[in-house]
């Protein structure tokens, strides 16, 4: 039985079972976790937060895997009525670029930073002097060399991957620390409309 660490630090083989699995896939997950952790800008998380504090909207851009942390976003953000603009579709996401203002803040998810669709949108909205946040990995690419400014997740996903993975987990951690950030710094407001906005179930529980 395999139970080391260096065990677990290895992808995926066709020779192993679930319990190798399980715990190599949590094992990635955490660890891209506590390195994301470690590259947090602190500074920039701060110009973040001003951006999102006096955007008219937030503006969502991501395709595949990154389409899913958008949309995460989207839904916390539009919980607490911040004006938030998300298109599941890319051509969609493209008009949203083109109608950006400098008044705007873009965030643009991308694992490699250089998705061409997530980058087309992306020279769009800078074409447009609107603000950009990137969400991407912690290597220089097309996308972080664009962004204003950049909150990096670690790179510990093969680049050739089957599918995002822990790359997803990070990038969705970085949007729970915005979420959260931004909560707190319009705290009575953000929980007035939590509670406004829930939504009971039929048996009368959360």
């Amino acid at each position: 039985r395999k139970d080391t660490e260096s065990e677990y630090k290895k992808e995926i083989q066709r020779e192993d079972g679930l319990d190798d699995i399980i715990r190599k896939v949590t094992y990635k997950n955490m660890t891209s976790l506590e390195n994301t952790l470690k590259l947090a800008d602190r500074e920039a998380l701060k110009k973040c937060l001003e951006l999102l504090n006096s955007a008219h909207n937030i503006v969502l851009f991501g395709i595949g895997a990154s389409l899913l942390v958008a949309r995460d976003a989207y839904l916390k953000f539009a919980r607490i009525n911040k004006s938030v603009i998300f298109g599941d579709d890319w051509h969609l996401q493209v008009i949203h670029a083109q109608n950006t203002m400098p008044e705007d803040v873009a965030i643009v998810i991308s694992y490699s930073g250089m998705t061409q669709e997530t980058l087309r949108c992306a020279q769009i909205v800078k074409k447009n002097r609107t603000p950009i946040i990137a969400i991407t990995r912690f290597e220089t690419s097309p996308l972080s060399k664009i962004a204003d400014y950049n909150l990096y997740v670690a790179s510990t996903e093969l680049f050739f991957r089957s599918g995002a993975m822990s790359s997803r987990i990070s990038q969705l951690n970085i949007i729970d620390i915005l979420y959260a950030a931004y909560v707190n710094q319009n705290y009575d407001t953000c929980i007035k409309r939590i509670s406004v906005t829930h939504v009971e179930k039929e048996d009368g529980k959360p």
